[in-house]
């Protein structure tokens, strides 16, 4: 069976951005960053100009090492339309990066969660048994933290933001940005895994996953 080859090497027309992924390495024009080293990715394609009648898309990659040095790909397209030729660049781009930095990413935060370490992404800290989420108390208004467990989280994406939330009450949630927050993207994908073959409800018994 053949391998698929997931190196990327391109010259952005619109930036004139170099860029060369493979499995060693991330290479935007004269700055490398090490796959092994990346600590953090965010991504995401915004529309520009007005909310009924947007004029162009604008795509952004950022990659960011342990030693706190980031890496940023970005282009516009000049018109938006379905599948234009930058969201072809966009997707050649994200496969590389999926295949040797989120997949690992990803590993990553299991590996944590496994190790009953706590994690921070944005706005959301969470851990082993679930999210640690605030809220407004009926009675004086006070507001009090609580571990709302992986059972009963229930999530969703709408324009970009990632809505973590108790499922049996609205009012216990968190928001985080795809394109704003360092590793909302892998949050989101060890969202969908942990939800499937009752893997949420093994590591809220502290059973590895």
């Amino acid at each position: 069976m053949q391998h698929h080859n997931f190196d990327v090497d391109i010259v952005i027309p619109s930036s004139k951005q170099k860029v060369k992924i493979t499995a060693e390495a991330i290479e935007v024009n004269q700055t490398r960053i090490a796959c092994s080293d990346v600590a953090a990715v965010k991504y995401g394609v915004s529309l520009i100009g007005p909310v009924k009648k947007p004029i162009k898309k604008k795509y952004m990659i950022d990659v960011r090492s342990r030693d706190g040095r980031t890496i940023n790909i970005q282009f516009e397209s000049s018109k938006v339309e379905e599948l234009l030729e930058e969201d072809h660049t966009y997707y050649y781009v994200m496969s590389g990066l999926w295949q040797y930095v989120k997949k690992h990413l990803v590993n990553e935060f299991i590996e944590k969660l496994n190790n009953q370490e706590k994690l921070e992404v944005g706005a959301a800290k969470f851990n082993y048994q679930g999210f640690e989420m605030q809220y407004k108390t009926w009675f004086l208004g006070k507001t009090k933290t609580t571990v709302v467990g992986w059972s009963q989280i229930k999530y969703f994406l709408d324009k970009g933001v990632l809505h973590i939330q108790d499922m049996y009450d609205k009012k216990k949630n968190i928001n985080v940005s795809l394109h704003d927050d360092w590793n909302a993207v892998v949050l989101n994908t060890l969202l969908h895994y942990l939800s499937q073959e009752h893997r949420k409800e093994k590591l809220e018994k502290g059973e590895k996953i």
